[in-house]
């Protein structure tokens, strides 16, 4: 590997620090309501670490040991972080992201400069890797505004590090493996798709290269997986310890349930396998054919376009296989696994030797060109292009109008961005209901307002699906009040059923004459039943 000189180095620094900071500084009167649903359901539990006293009636926060076997590491960060902002756990997502930029845009630079050896080619393409890629499951990669600063995030922004330490040398390999499994703590799906691949991938290398397997035996290879598993024993602890595949229920109205909740695609491996056919993800897998296509012509690169196909085949099959492979096991041995629509989202990291083809493919094609300025040419033209890729104009112009080119840079580096947020009527809502009701109190209502006030809040379906793994009895009673509450076919059937579960306010875009109206924002109404 050519070694980097300080100027190239610090191109890299500027333009990942100045991206970070700017972002912090855009978000930092950013609303509840910026966050994603998965961070809104993650607060939650933060707020219930904190203070065990709240959400006591809430429909999965009310007890803790529904939801320990979450992501430990990502909401234990969290609380970490919320110390230095006042607990405003807003702006404990807008600092995590900000180390996160950082780490993403320069480690991937990294990454892709050991292994594809072109400078010019791995700043490009690290580039590219921060916009969102919408994958299959709905499944995205990159790293944007506050919105993404998921524990999906937060893991692949720390990935390239075990991956770097991919050498010759068995003493940092054995330190990768660790790693690989520590970091896996963050988000496990991802998790367990990066385990998974850098397995695969220092299997493939000692098939591969025979001059690295003379290096290696079995036993190597064996503490190596025992070092994985020393660094994936705490989520492995938690999950289990709080987990039961016991049928302890009705297991009919939890399919029922279940088939309610999540969609038929993570049930049915050939959708899900279908939806990487789409614009946005051919992008990445036709220049993987095209390399093996190269490897065809060009003898020197046919190990490498080899290892990248198997790899990606790879990554896309054994999740596929999750879904038959637990039918096969609850029906044989009477138990109810429910992972395999989690683990079959393992195949988003597919989109990874999917981008080094890309990397590679690049670097071929301008090695036979003869000017040596083009490339830096054309990653000048693409920042400069990114700065107006908010700009109308570009909507319906492929990949630049795309999110994977728009949600690259934040609003104050781009050329007609929107106007600066407002809040919207759900956290002027939010605020009046934390400044004028009691903790104890039960809110029907979005579960925005659960993480956004701190209270109770009972019936949304966004909040069921943590459920799903932690209590699938009160999983199936959610289920049940669901279907009771759809079937009612007047107003005052609604709020009996609401006061019978305790419910003190509902918040909805309905009139109700025969409730109080306490509050309205916009089109919301706040009743007190």
């Amino acid at each position: 590997m050519k070694p980097l000189n300080k100027l190239r180095i610090a191109l890299v620094l500027v333009l990942n620090i100045t991206i970070a900071i700017v972002y912090y500084l855009d978000n930092l009167n950013a609303n509840y309501s910026e966050l994603s649903s998965d961070i809104q359901n993650i607060i939650p539990v933060a707020q219930k670490f904190d203070n065990p006293n709240l959400f006591q009636d809430d429909l999965y926060v009310n007890n803790l040991n529904n939801v320990k076997y979450y992501t430990p590491f990502y909401v234990q960060t969290l609380r970490c972080i919320a110390k230095f902002t006042d607990y405003n756990y807003v702006q404990a997502i807008n600092v995590l992201g900000l180390i996160c930029h950082l780490l993403f845009g320069i480690l991937w630079f990294f990454l892709l400069y050991k292994f594809v050896n072109n400078y010019w080619v791995a700043f490009f393409i690290s580039i590219i890797l921060r916009g969102v890629i919408w994958l299959p499951g709905l499944e995205i990669w990159g790293i944007s505004d506050l919105w993404t600063i998921m524990p999906r995030t937060v893991y692949i922004s720390l990935m390239p590090i075990p991956f770097l330490l991919i050498s010759q040398q068995f003493i940092k390999l054995l330190f990768g493996g660790v790693l690989i499994g520590l970091i896996f703590n963050f988000h496990p799906i991802t998790g367990l798709g990066g385990i998974l691949m850098f397995v695969t991938l220092v299997v493939l290398l000692l098939y591969y290269y025979p001059k690295l397997r003379e290096r290696f035996s079995v036993p190597k290879l064996l503490c190596l997986i025992l070092a994985i598993g020393l660094g994936i024993s705490p989520f492995i602890i938690t999950y289990f310890g709080k987990t039961s595949v016991a049928v302890t229920y009705d297991l009919n109205a939890f399919n029922e349930a279940f088939n309610a909740r999540i969609p038929e695609y993570f049930k049915n491996p050939w959708l899900f396998l279908k939806q990487w056919f789409g614009f946005k993800t051919l992008f990445f897998i036709i220049p993987l054919l095209l390399y093996v296509l190269i490897a065809f012509k060009e003898r020197g690169i046919g190990k490498n376009a080899k290892l990248l196909l198997v790899l990606t085949l790879i990554l896309i099959a054994i999740p596929s296989l999750a879904i038959p492979l637990e039918r096969l096991v609850n029906g044989v041995f009477n138990t109810n696994l429910r992972m395999s629509f989690q683990l079959i989202r393992m195949q988003k990291v597919a989109i990874i030797p999917c981008v080094f083809a890309l990397a590679f493919v690049l670097d071929y094609v301008f090695s036979k060109i003869k000017t040596p300025h083009i490339l830096p040419a054309v990653v000048f033209v693409y920042v400069c292009i990114l700065v107006f890729s908010k700009s109308e104009m570009l909507n319906n112009v492929p990949f630049f109008g795309d999110d994977i080119s728009k949600s690259i840079l934040p609003r104050s580096l781009s050329a007609f961005a929107p106007e600066d947020r407002k809040p919207l009527a759900i956290d002027k809502m939010a605020k009046y209901i934390k400044a004028h009701t009691k903790t104890t109190d039960v809110i029907c209502g979005s579960h925005v307002l659960r993480g956004a006030t701190k209270r109770s809040v009972i019936f949304d379906g966004k909040g069921a699906s943590m459920l799903i793994e932690g209590n699938p009895k009160r999983f199936t009673q959610w289920q049940k009040r669901q279907k009771t509450i759809n079937n009612f076919t007047t107003i005052d059937e609604v709020i009996s059923y609401l006061r019978y579960y305790n419910a003190d306010y509902f918040v909805t875009t309905s009139t109700i004459p025969q409730c109080e109206l306490v509050h309205s924002e916009g089109k919301l109404k706040l009743y007190k039943l």
